[in-house]
């Protein structure tokens, strides 16, 4: 059986500037998934719900395609992930957070001059404690993180989902935890990836 591998990549605040990032995709093709970059936009003054709409549709359409299609999320782009992941946690086959915003203890823990630039990021994080909730244990086991050893951005409490997998890079710091994660440690989320069987419907828990 050929399996089709599709990779969304979501980056995080400050996406408008992407041109490293894109290429970074290149080097993902080159491992044998569709990689593609998918931008929030985060500051242009639209309201969360049809940027998350987006994204959900791409899933759909690249699902109707055959593919197996994994999100991959960076810093703030981590709960954009998680909370379209929760939504279709039955038909995604895996999500993957680097440096990523995968878990809200409260809104307090991001500076408020971040949302006041970024209102659909605060939207986000908002919806971060019922995606958490609305996942399996199963699904769970199908969520990898990707950080640093110190993370200055983002708490390393916040990086992780209960019940997921998590993976430490050699490096200090959030921007080079991101470069690290999305160039050197691409081989290893292309793994867990690939390895991981075909989700199902039954992946559920009482």
């Amino acid at each position: 059986m050929n399996v089709r591998h599709a990779v969304i990549y979501v980056p995080g605040l400050g996406d408008s500037r992407i041109g490293g990032q894109l290429l970074a995709m290149k080097l993902w093709r080159l491992q044998g998934v569709r990689a593609e970059l998918f931008q929030m936009n985060w500051s242009d003054g639209e309201p969360y719900e049809p940027k998350q709409r987006r994204l959900l549709a791409r899933v759909d359409r690249l699902l109707k395609q055959g593919y197996r299609v994994s999100l991959v999320g960076a810093s703030a782009g981590g709960s954009a992930v998680i909370n379209a992941y929760a939504e279709r946690q039955d038909q995604l086959h895996c999500a993957v957070g680097i440096c990523g915003k995968l878990l809200s203890h409260g809104l307090s823990s991001v500076h408020p001059k971040y949302y006041q630039k970024n209102p659909a990021f605060l939207e986000s994080m908002r919806r971060l404690q019922g995606s958490d909730e609305h996942l399996t244990k199963a699904h769970r086991e199908r969520i990898l993180s990707l950080r640093p050893l110190y993370d200055e951005s983002v708490p390393i409490a916040e990086t992780r989902i209960p019940g997921s997998k998590e993976r430490i890079v050699p490096v200090f710091g959030h921007v080079f935890g991101i470069a690290y994660g999305l160039l050197f440690g691409s081989f290893g989320i292309i793994r867990f990836i690939k390895r991981l069987p075909l989700v199902t419907a039954g992946d559920t828990v009482e």
